[in-house]
């Protein structure tokens, strides 16, 4: 009897928090007009970091509008995760974050990028506490690519922006 009365009391509780909630309760459906990924782990974060940029072409250095980015990242062996945005202004953001308990340093995160008129971009990469780095793929997808373009890391107390540019090649 006991059980049934906590399992009603309960079921009211969850019905009300959702009616209460709003918008909330579509907060697990993604939304592919927005300009942000977060990738920010539920429990408690030491070292936030942003990664922030620009679609842009790698001739010309002007936005491209219209880009759909697939970032996929696994946070453990069973659940990995895919988030996607189109961007409609030629920017984004990823957000991700670490805890200094956690032994694990930094997170791989795939990358896919698909615009009209450019090569498809599939690339690797990195987000640590210490800022975003990429891998050395970057060169073989574009040959034009300088050093100059790498990501720049601007690090606080227990934030860290990045910037960096995705160079898109024509096809």
């Amino acid at each position: 009897m006991e059980r049934r009365l906590f399992v009603k009391r309960l079921s009211v509780l969850t019905t009300g928090t959702l009616v209460l909630s709003g918008s909330n309760i579509y907060a697990l459906e993604a939304n592919t007009t927005k300009n942000t990924i977060d990738f920010t782990p539920f429990s408690l974060v030491d070292n936030k970091i942003t990664l922030k940029g620009n679609f842009i072409d790698s001739k010309t250095f002007e936005p491209i509008s219209s880009v759909k980015l697939i970032a996929k990242i696994k946070k453990n062996r069973f659940f990995p995760l895919n988030q996607s945005l189109e961007s409609t202004d030629g920017s984004y953001s990823i957000a991700s974050g670490f805890n200094v308990s956690n032994t694990k340093v930094n997170e791989k995160i795939s990358i896919q990028i698909e615009a009209a008129g450019y090569k498809p971009y599939k690339n690797t990469i990195y987000l640590s506490a210490g800022g975003c780095y990429i891998h050395s793929e970057e060169w073989n997808y574009n040959p034009n690519f300088k050093s100059a373009f790498i990501p720049k890391n601007n690090r606080s107390e227990k934030e860290t922006i990045s910037s960096f540019n995705f160079h898109l090649v024509k096809i």
